[in-house]
């Protein structure tokens, strides 16, 4: 197949090209004439030093890339209400975007972020070490890094169990990817592979005094500055790194610029150890890999270049191009190809663009698209081949100097559907990938794609360009997306879980999108037993692509009902997918298209019926369950506060990370505490103990907030004060409401409480102390006050009964 021939594949969020000027090419040229590589490697996205990563990328010039295990799904959300496997998407393209600013390239093991880990034994336990390990050999020896370097320590300093593993693993994996005897499929494919040296990057943060103790100690560390500037590229290497850093903005890690000298210290683990360069043990040369006319080429053309007209350098280019195919290694043959083939486009200052008349198309259908070409240099370049998913057509196309040219196709394109590749299958703490070509890739290849074939100087030169959607958005400009394949149809429900009391009914509504040019299908719901919906059965009728309809059932729990999937079938039987998209300014859309079901649980909990006034921090989903309870819920800004009359509410809660992101509530206590004396109930969720909310006051009475947590979502629970009315009203709770919880039972607890508070629950990983600050109370004036760090924003939308049953109780809670 004419596919297999082409190998630069250009993955870009909004163009097929990004243009660049005569100095960034300058600098892609110098990286492709080192041999250098470094692999970093850590637990998490915002892991990884972006400031190093950009120094040894565009600095030293090495081929670069970060490993990181897990995709971050464990993690809290700063700017969605995005959780779980939804935010490990978004983590991955924050990642990409960080890789787009500091140049490094991107993997990922299978391991799943099942969230705080406080030892690295648990970690491995729920990934599989074995299994992990596998993973990250496989990295090693594909990339074929000179040095390693690790983020964290491998012992208890790396604090969180994920931390600790991803060091533990390298210095493992250090030695495993040079033993032929270890995973020897693998070996058959990419080789063994023996990095000299393993470092870690210490810092201030396991050592304050590391400066003091790196002069003290120069045998014991390898000190670097990272804060050079780059004049060909207008930025140092920090800056380049922080503005990298910003990129993780559901992590809150946006970061003021830093420039000047910035010194890393790093700790040798294993291998050789280096005196003045992490590249002094380095054995490759072009000599050794092709042959030392190479060598003369690149030195030739590093010095000869032409800045003013990029194009005269594509002659060279192109020998050093025949030359670079003579290289025995697959891999980085190909990685060496494809920068010299992009280094070629942007000297002609070449742009191509595949785009579709639409976003979207349903497998098996014919999709109309053009692709766009325009030759901004004066050098002989033509289409000679191109293909979209059948075999070549053959063209003789000329792409004169600044004349742009379109040729359109209409081809009938078959493709999976949609979306990353690592959620296809069902998963727990790791994830099931069923292509192994897929391993460690950082996200799943374009749904479609063209493929083409230019005559460059009468040199053949492949490339292959995804096929994007743009259009024009009057308050952006131009905006671009991935043309994605999708069923005829999707259904999407309004709410994914469904908590009723017995004999008692709801409207459920779903929304349908239709994806073809002509729906004529139907749709049957499913019931758990005990459950009965009505209608059951929906006709569906559309003659437009993209047209929605909204439809609703109503949904009754029998007294025999059993908590269970609501699903959605069509004629034939087949589940139907919903239709998700995770959509933000700083990534490029992402869809996920999973079976459409809902979580139908009856729920035992009666509430003392109110009004809630619930007032938005992070984004979350609480508002939302407090309404399946069946409370009236109003939700409100921060800023509304000032106008706001609280005495018409039962209970005020305070959305989770309230103080982080909207530090001016404060200036609302006043307001919030005298709703409180005149009688109210006030709840406070958890904010994380960061060095601004530790000088906040919080409560009618102070405390404070700490970092304790409870990871084991079994832990057991001693309720401090049974008779308490949050345990006895309106529910009465027992220990039998703590099971089935998730991923924690909560964080972020109170450390420290003034004498009025009462602490209601105790519970404690796994070898560790009793911890009491999970839930506090305190009566003030006719109210009372209530701070919780327990993770009822996980739970909730998870559908835990006993979640649901202690926060109605805690809404409902009257002294």
């Amino acid at each position: 197949m004419f596919k297999h021939l082409l190998i630069l594949i250009l993955l870009t969020t909004f163009n097929s090209f990004a243009q660049k000027s005569s100095s960034e090419i300058y600098v892609d040229l110098q990286k492709l004439h080192s041999l250098k590589r470094v692999l970093y490697v850590a637990a998490h996205p915002d892991d990884e030093n972006t400031r190093l990563l950009a120094y040894m990328s565009l600095g030293e010039r090495a081929e670069t890339a970060y490993l990181s295990l897990t995709r971050g799904d464990g993690g809290q959300n700063l700017i969605g209400n995005e959780l779980s496997e939804k935010l490990g998407v978004l983590r991955t393209q924050e990642l990409l975007a960080a890789r787009s600013h500091d140049h490094a390239n991107q993997y990922f093991s299978r391991a799943v972020d099942f969230g705080y880990s406080k030892s690295a034994s648990e970690s491995l336990e729920k990934w599989g070490e074995d299994q992990i390990l596998s993973d990250m050999v496989l990295v090693i020896r594909k990339f074929k890094p000179d040095v390693i370097i690790t983020r964290f320590p491998p012992d208890k300093r790396g604090g969180h169990g994920h931390h600790t593993a991803s060091a533990m693993l390298a210095i493992k994996a250090f030695d495993k990817a040079a033993d032929a005897k270890y995973e020897p499929e693998q070996v058959k494919q990419f080789g063994t592979w023996q990095t000299t040296s393993l470092y870690w990057n210490t810092s201030y943060w396991w050592m304050e005094a590391i400066e003091d103790s790196a002069k003290k100690y120069p045998e014991r560390y390898f000190t670097q500055d990272i804060g050079g500037y780059n004049p060909l590229l207008g930025m140092s290497y920090n800056e380049i790194g922080t503005i990298a850093r910003s990129q993780h903005k559901c992590q809150g890690f946006g970061a003021i610029i830093e420039r000047g000298e910035r010194l890393e210290y790093f700790e040798h683990l294993a291998g050789e150890k280096i005196e003045k360069s992490f590249f002094e043990h380095a054995e490759r040369s072009w000599s050794s890999m092709v042959n030392k006319d190479l060598e003369n080429q690149f030195d030739q053309l590093l010095k000869d270049f032409d800045f003013k007209t990029p194009s005269n350098n594509v002659a060279a280019l192109i020998k050093i191009r025949n030359e670079l195919r003579k290289i025995d290694d697959t891999f980085i043959s190909r990685e060496k190809l494809d920068l010299c083939d992009q280094i070629i486009f942007d000297c002609l200052g070449l742009f191509v663009e595949a785009v579709a008349d639409d976003y979207s198309f349903v497998s098996g259908d014919s999709v109309s698209l053009e692709v766009n070409f325009l030759n901004r240099s004066e050098r002989d370049v033509s289409v000679q081949q191109m293909s979209v998913s059948d075999y070549p057509t053959t063209y003789n196309q000329k792409l004169l100097p600044q004349k742009e040219v379109t040729i359109e196709l209409k081809k009938k394109i078959n493709a999976d559907y949609s979306g990353p590749y690592w959620l296809q299958e069902a998963f727990n703490d790791l994830f099931t990938v069923k292509n192994k070509d897929d391993l460690g890739k950082a996200e799943s290849d374009p749904t479609c794609a063209v493929f083409i074939a230019l005559n460059v100087d009468g040199e053949k030169i492949p490339i292959t360009v995804p096929l994007t959607y743009k259009w024009r958005d009057p308050s952006y400009g131009e905006r671009r997306r991935e043309v994605i394949s999708t069923p005829a149809f999707t259904a999407s429900v309004e709410n994914d879980i469904q908590i009723i009391k017995t004999d008692q009914s709801k409207v459920v509504k779903f929304k349908v999108h239709n994806f073809s040019e002509q729906l004529n299908d139907k749709i049957q719901i499913v019931a758990p037993n005990g459950w009965k919906a009505s209608p059951d059965v929906f006709d569906l009728k559309m003659d437009k692509k993209h047209q929605e309809k909204w439809f609703e059932f109503t949904l009754t729990p029998t007294k025999k009902a059993e908590n269970g999937i609501l699903s959605f079938v069509d004629n034939d039987n087949k589940e139907v997918r919903s239709y998700l998209e995770i959509a933000y300014d700083h990534i490029p859309t992402q869809v996920l298209m999973n079976n459409c079901v809902i979580n139908c649980i009856k729920l035992d909990a009666a509430i003392q019926e109110g009004r809630v006034a619930y007032i938005k921090g992070v984004q979350d989903d609480v508002p939302t369950a407090i309404r399946q309870l069946g409370f009236e819920v109003d939700e409100f800004e921060v800023e509304q506060l000032a106008d706001l009359d609280l005495s018409a509410y039962q209970s005020v809660v305070l959305g989770i990370r309230i103080y982080n992101v909207h530090p001016v509530l404060s200036n609302y206590h006043d307001k919030l505490f005298k709703y409180v004396e005149n009688g109210g109930n006030l709840i406070m969720q958890y904010n994380t103990a960061s060095r601004s909310a530790n000088k906040m006051e919080f409560g009618p009475k102070s405390f404070s907030l700490s970092r304790d947590r409870v990871t084991e979502e079994d832990a057991v629970v001693e309720i401090l004060v049974p008779d308490h009315p949050i345990f006895n009203y309106p529910n009465k709770i027992t220990n039998d409401d703590f099971n089935n919880w998730v991923q924690e039972r909560g964080l972020y607890f109170a450390g420290e409480w003034d004498d009025s508070y009462q602490a209601l629950i105790s519970w404690h990983d796994t070898g560790e102390e009793p911890v009491k600050g999970g839930l506090i109370v305190t009566n003030y004036g006719k109210g009372q006050f209530v701070y919780t760090g327990i993770s009822f924003f996980r739970e909730l939308p998870k559908g835990v009964v006993g979640a649901y049953r202690l926060f109605a109780n805690i809404l409902s809670y009257k002294k």
